[in-house]
């Protein structure tokens, strides 16, 4: 009900694929478990439904973001709403990260005090790839982390059952859970940062590769001059974050004498100095036809842009919606929504906090 708003007893049974008789037992059950409750009458043909709806204080969740520093911890209801946060210096060395982690912890918990509900859960966003398990940090080159036992430390310090997550599949799936998306089966997030991120969700479920890798975007391969390519983190050169990721914006801006700051930057553009219309119409040309190749492959309704907000009316945003418009594969009457959105550093926290409601919510069924 976080994902579709208030339903009914018969548009549950209708979304489950469940009899109406077992709705109404686990109904029944989580009304009386407070996670439920019963809202306003809702009158049409027949008899009036009752509308059901997630109780606000039936838990509370944690969202850690070790997506960039500094970190951010924020306690979330099951909407998603932010209750408490806070912003801390991310640690390095992970027995120093996790102790002033569990100390945030602790801290957004007795802020929000016991109108929040239970504290159920932890989750984790953060850079890099995780064991299937979803415990274990298994490299991070942004942390320098390899093999790090993240679940099981801030699970001994918090008391708490502790879920980790790589950083772009946290975001999607807390725009799966919370966001406007969540009704879409099928959509692709991709997230403009000093790196490039995607995630996708196939027929209602993450989708993460045969090696948990699905959603490389960043390392693809877009500019193909080797000489005059870029060398990327990776050991490659070329690749799209080499071209449109803000650390190349500014690193572009830098080396054309310009200020690095992104909106200064959009403001000489938009006031017509060429360097900065070259910089950002590169960038967001590079980016468009990258997200064109994702649609060819993925096909999903729509895909979810999250960018600094001066690139979003700049010539970036514009150039990038050309260039994927005219590299997609044009059908009659069907084409994929790009829907552009500023993004903001809580989003990871929230959505890391999403992977601990899918458990509470939904147990070992959960993506």
């Amino acid at each position: 009900m976080t994902r579709l708003g208030p339903m009914s007893r018969t548009d549950l049974a209708r979304h489950l694929d469940l009899s109406k008789a077992s709705v109404s037992t686990f109904v029944r059950d989580l009304i009386g478990r407070g996670v439920l409750r019963e809202l306003e009458l809702v009158f049409g043909q027949g008899r009036p439904s009752v509308m059901l709806g997630l109780c606000s204080d039936a838990a509370s969740f944690v969202g850690i973001s070790l997506h960039a520093d500094p970190a951010t911890v924020v306690l979330a209801d099951p909407h998603g709403r932010v209750l408490a946060r806070r912003v801390l210096p991310r640690e390095a060395d992970p027995e120093r990260c996790f102790e002033a982690l569990a100390a945030a912890v602790a801290a957004v918990r007795q802020e929000a005090g016991v109108e929040a509900g239970e504290t159920a859960g932890i989750g984790v966003a953060q850079p890099g790839f995780v064991s299937r398990d979803r415990r274990i940090c298994l490299a991070s080159a942004a942390l320098g982390w390899v093999d790090v036992d993240v679940a099981g430390r801030l699970s001994a310090l918090t008391g708490l059952p502790v879920f980790i997550e790589n950083d772009a599949n946290a975001l999607i799936l807390g725009e799966q859970l919370f966001g406007p998306s969540g009704d879409c089966p099928d959509f692709s997030l991709v997230f403009v940062g000093d790196g490039i991120g995607s995630a996708h969700i196939v027929n209602g479920r993450l989708h993460r590769g045969h090696h948990g890798g699905a959603g490389e975007l960043s390392h693809s391969p877009i500019a193909f001059d080797s000489q005059n390519a870029l060398p990327c983190r990776c050991g490659n050169r070329g690749c799209l974050e080499t071209v449109s990721s803000l650390q190349a914006i500014r690193g572009a801006a830098r080396r054309a004498g310009l200020p690095a700051d992104i909106a200064t930057l959009a403001t000489l553009a938009a006031d017509g100095n060429p360097e900065a219309l070259a910089i950002l119409h590169r960038a967001g040309s590079a980016l468009g036809i990258a997200l064109a190749q994702l649609v060819q492959m993925f096909d999903p309704s729509q895909v979810v842009l999250m960018l600094d907000p001066a690139l979003k009316e700049s010539v970036f945003g514009i150039v990038l919606r050309q260039e994927m418009d005219n590299h997609v594969l044009r059908r009659s009457g069907v084409k994929t929504a790009l829907i552009l959105r500023g993004s903001e550093h809580e989003t990871f926290a929230t959505g890391a906090a999403s992977l601990a409601a899918q458990h509470y919510l939904f147990g070992s069924n959960c993506t």
